[in-house]
């Protein structure tokens, strides 16, 4: 059923042969094939890459023989535009997709070849037949919006903050050292969690990080916490 759906896919309609898409292959059977001009992978239930496409080679810089096999969540590394990880093992993206439950388009940064971080609008196809074997496909369309970015993941924080953390955002952040949730955050200190949030992207932009964990580094580094 899967070599049937992807060879129509693939070779029917006058638009996608005019448009000579890259294709992309399949792990284990080189002879199946997809098509789409958008950097595409898809994932197994195990959330193993067995997709990957020449778009997605060009736009990662990651080879299909490098993507293929590899776990997403370890390759991709996708976060939010906050730094909270977008990506894991237990993937509810991945969960819904293999219930068929329709999944929406959503925003995630993932991480290039060249370490940095790009904002994609990600939109999902879940391919299934009657026997066991399902995919879950990711179409990644590059964000074009004014509030997408792309960032250099830094190795390292400047010596100095932007500027100086104010006591509630001290808090958070030696809260966030003692490895407490945010909603935990937010009960301990009467605050709602969307302002908690607010607090951990006002203090990593003034720590000049992207990350919780390189937040809480350059909090101990600074003696903040």
């Amino acid at each position: 059923m899967l070599q049937r759906l992807w060879k129509v896919f693939g070779e029917t309609g006058i638009i996608t042969r005019r448009l000579n898409w890259p294709m992309g292959k399949f792990m284990g059977n080189q002879s199946n094939q997809f098509i789409t001009g958008d950097p595409a992978f898809a994932v197994n239930q195990s959330g193993v890459i067995v997709l990957w496409n020449e778009a997605a080679e060009e736009c990662f810089g990651i080879s299909c023989d490098e993507a293929l096999g590899q776990k997403c969540w370890e390759l991709m590394s996708g976060e939010d535009s906050f730094g909270n990880r977008y990506c894991c093992e237990h993937c509810p993206i991945r969960e819904m997709g293999f219930l068929h439950e329709p999944v929406h388009h959503f925003k995630p940064m993932f991480k290039t070849a060249d370490n940095k971080s790009k904002q994609f609008d990600v939109s999902c196809l879940t391919i299934y037949d009657d026997s066991d074997t399902e995919l879950l496909m990711h179409i990644c369309h590059e964000d074009s919006s004014e509030d997408a970015t792309e960032t250099a993941i830094p190795h390292a924080v400047e010596s100095q903050p932007l500027s100086e953390l104010s006591h509630r955002e001290l808090e958070i952040l030696r809260l966030l050292a003692d490895k407490v949730k945010t909603r935990d955050i937010a009960d301990t200190l009467s605050i709602s969690i969307r302002t908690v949030r607010t607090h951990i992207q006002h203090l990593m932009y003034k720590l000049r990080v992207h990350k919780r964990k390189e937040a809480i580094a350059a909090g101990k580094r600074l003696k903040l916490i």
